[in-house]
């Protein structure tokens, strides 16, 4: 399960600052890019360490997910 630490101006979700996944936390120094599918809000992110990971809020749902992950990453 992934919880994300986001800014959260007119809308929830509007950025995320963080992201800890299997009892890791993630800063994410940038957000290379953002957009809107018809199920999610998407968020390509690169962290401190240099990793890029793609976040993804579902609003019907509240949840956030994370995809195109590596196997080494999910596995930590």
């Amino acid at each position: 399960m992934i919880q994300v630490q986001c800014h959260s101006g007119s809308r929830y979700g509007e950025r995320p600052l963080s992201f800890t996944l299997h009892h890791e936390t993630y800063v994410v120094k940038v957000v290379e890019g953002s957009w809107r599918s018809p199920s999610a809000l998407h968020f390509l992110v690169k962290t401190e360490d240099n990793e890029r990971f793609e976040l993804a809020y579902c609003e019907k749902a509240d949840e956030w997910d994370i995809k195109g992950l590596s196997k080494e990453v999910r596995e930590r």
